[in-house]
Parts: structure tokens; sequence; C-alpha cells
């Protein structure tokens, strides 16, 4: 059964500036999504084969996913109190080549497909090259043209706002007495994308918290914590003591799975890597792993500490592949 109100696509402007170009109110700012839209769907994969000078076949070494490029044509129509290069102007300035860098706060634009039964996932995009626009009229005179936008992902994984728990999944500990105790939270990834998540901590100087940093096994939708039968270890058990908080560290630390982040680092924005003798957490959670329970602790703090674990939900396509 098709889906009644079909795809809806918005841009969320590098300048703040918001614009539906398809679905369910397209068009209300003067700018409608063109057709043969390109780069859009599966994320651009490269699957890396070693071949022996005699071998037959090849070996499989890994894939990896290069930055997605996506082309799409906008229409850009005019009106009286708004004229086409007024529209055309705004469009344009929606995008950028890079983050602002005088504004702290700046974003990169925003592409958002929302479908009913996925829900909205989205891009952060650049500019790839300037806009070949070349029109066969006056778009002025006309009041209309379509404009070619060449963008860039350079995350090129589908993106929803960060899983922060909910009532039946909670996220978050805080101890509520005493100076040390111990809970649980729920850990998932229902995406096609391994999950690096992240562990935010927060109490007194003297504190030190305890995460679990697991191994996973199993199929598709009844992962477990077991052996990790790349390295053949079992750290099914494994648990992550983070530095003790000192008070430089104004009041906790953000504790990274990425390797393309800093493994942890002070809410005070300092890298305090040198602390953990050289250990980190090590595993991601694969695609397609059940909620599970897992255990924190923290010993010497004070009510009130706790940990909150964020969950990043990456997926290759704008919508499906639950």
């Amino acid at each position: 059964m098709a889906d009644s109100n079909g795809a809806k696509v918005e841009i969320f402007g590098a300048d703040g500036s918001y614009f539906c170009i398809s679905g369910d109110g397209q068009g209300e700012e003067g700018v409608l999504l063109g057709t043969d839209m390109q780069g859009f769907y599966d994320a651009p994969t490269r699957v890396i084969i070693k071949e022996g000078a005699f071998q037959i076949g090849g070996t499989l070494q890994g894939t990896k996913h290069p930055v997605r490029t996506v082309q799409f044509g906008l229409h850009v129509i005019g009106e009286k109190t708004s004229p086409w290069e007024v529209r055309d102007s705004a469009i344009r300035k929606a995008f950028s080549y890079k983050r602002d860098p005088w504004n702290p706060a700046a974003e990169l634009a925003q592409m958002r497909i929302a479908t009913e039964l996925s829900g909205p996932r989205s891009l952060r995009l650049i500019l790839g090259e300037s806009i070949g626009f070349q029109p066969e009229f006056d778009p002025i005179a006309e009041g209309n043209g379509l404009t070619p936008m060449s963008t860039v992902a350079l995350e090129p994984m589908w993106f929803e706002d960060d899983f922060l728990g909910n009532e039946q999944f909670p996220s978050h500990w805080e101890l509520k007495s005493g100076t040390s105790g111990g809970g649980t939270v729920w850990i998932s990834n229902p995406t096609d994308q391994p999950m690096t998540h992240t562990w935010v901590v927060n109490g007194p100087a003297g504190a030190v918290f305890g995460l679990p940093d697991y191994s996973w096994t199993g199929p598709e939708y009844a992962r477990v914590p077991g052996v990790d039968f790349t390295t053949g270890r079992d750290d099914s058990e494994r648990i992550y003591t983070v530095p003790t908080l000192v008070e430089a560290d104004g009041g906790g630390a953000t504790v990274e799975v990425d390797r393309m982040k800093l493994p942890i680092r002070a809410f005070t924005d300092t890298n305090i890597v040198g602390r953990t003798n050289g250990k980190r957490l090590l595993y991601k959670v694969p695609p397609y792993t059940p909620p599970t329970e897992v255990p924190v602790y923290v010993t010497n703090a004070a009510p009130g500490a706790g940990v909150v674990l964020r969950q990043p939900r990456l997926w290759s396509r704008p919508w499906g592949l639950e």
C-alpha cells in the first residue's frame, strides 16, 4: 500500500531559512524540487578487494564509504510580493561551502526527508561546486527558473536525532543517595549501520564512573554480548573505568567510541586522554541490535551524579531498512 502523503522534503538553510520543496506544504516559500534527483538513495560504497598475483578470485579487505554527492534541481518561482531574484537569492544563501567560521552556533544546510513509515532522516550539505545556472529565457522577466544544485554530504549516512531514551528504555541513570551506587540503562541499534555511541558523565571531583563496553555476537535482531569474532576476544562483561574526575574538568566528561573523535574530553573542552593509561572504549554496537539492559556505576560521588547515553541513528537510505 502506498504512502498517501508521499515523502516530504525540506531544506533548513545554513542561514536559518526554511523551504518545503516537496510533499505537504511544498512551494509555499516559492521553491519546488525538480525531477531527476541523484545521489540521495543508497550511501556511496566502495568494496576493497585484494587480488594476489596467482590467486583465483580475490579476498575481501573491507568497504569504504566516500562522501555523498547529491544533485537536484530547484524550481524557483517568483510573484509580485516576492520577485524571482529575491527567492533565488534566498535559496542560494541557504547553502554554503563551509560552516560560518565567525559563528560558533553555525550549522550546514540540512536536507530532511520524512515518510510516514520511517519518519524524518537528514543529510548535512555543502555546495560541491558553483551553481551552473543556464536559463533559456530571462528568469526575472518570466518569474521562474530551474537552479541546478550540486551538493556534498561529508557524512554520507542519513541521520536521525540522537536517541536519548524513553520511559520504556531509559538512557539516563542518576545517583539518588549516598556516594556510590549503580544502575542500568538500555542500549540498542535498530539501524543498518554500526553505532558509535557517546557517554556523558557528570559528577564532583573525585568521582569514578564505570561504563559497559561489550563485544557483541549473534544474528541480526538477536545480537547479545559475546565473543567478538573479528578478534576472538570475549569482552561481553568489559567495564571501562573513566579516569577520576578532577576540579578542572568542570563537573564531567564526554566519552566516545568513535575512533575519529577524541576518546575522552572534559566539560571544559580539555583533552584528558593522558589520564586514561592508554585505555578507551572499544566496541561499536552492530546493526539491528535489540534493546539490551547494561550496567553503570559511580563511586566517590554525590547525589545527582549520573550518566547519559547518546545513541546516534545512521541509515544508508532516506527511508526503509528497519
